[in-house]
């Protein structure tokens, strides 16, 4: 499902990672955790840690200039945005049980409210909105 979703970008960016110097996964993994693990269940940061990462890796393998990701929290889910120079639209693949790879727009459709590519100067932004899996809840004290 391809969707434009108004209003959307007005979420405050929790986050935002420049990707021309390609970090690896392992720095993107972290740097995912330490802006969304205190603002989300954990079945709704391993999906964002998916989904991301999954985004990054498309933008690395796909185009020759990734630019940046950014994350924004809300109360009904998680926006994730990849940023790159390449104006190509990614595509979602047949399944095939004999190939490695090629999985992450099918992950992202999966999991998402919603997704979309938002043209942005020569290139474009792919988004998506993935749903709060469980409202993080803050204990009480006393």
């Amino acid at each position: 499902m391809v969707s434009v979703v108004r209003g959307v970008g007005a979420l405050p960016h929790v986050g935002r990672l420049g990707l021309a110097a390609r970090p690896d996964r392992r720095e993107i993994r972290r740097w995912i955790r330490g802006v969304c693990a205190a603002r989300l269940d954990v079945r709704t940061l391993v999906d964002v840690l998916l989904v991301t990462t999954e985004l990054i890796e498309n933008a690395y393998r796909h185009t020759s200039s990734p630019i940046e990701a950014r994350i924004a929290c809300a109360d009904f889910g998680v926006m994730v945005e990849v940023t790159d120079g390449d104006a190509d639209h990614p595509e979602e693949m047949a399944t095939s049980d004999r190939t490695w790879g090629g999985r992450g727009v099918q992950a992202m459709v999966e999991l998402a409210i919603s997704w979309g590519v938002r043209e942005e100067g020569a290139g474009k932004t792919v988004w998506v909105l993935l749903p709060m899996v469980v409202p993080k809840v803050t204990p009480r004290s006393g």
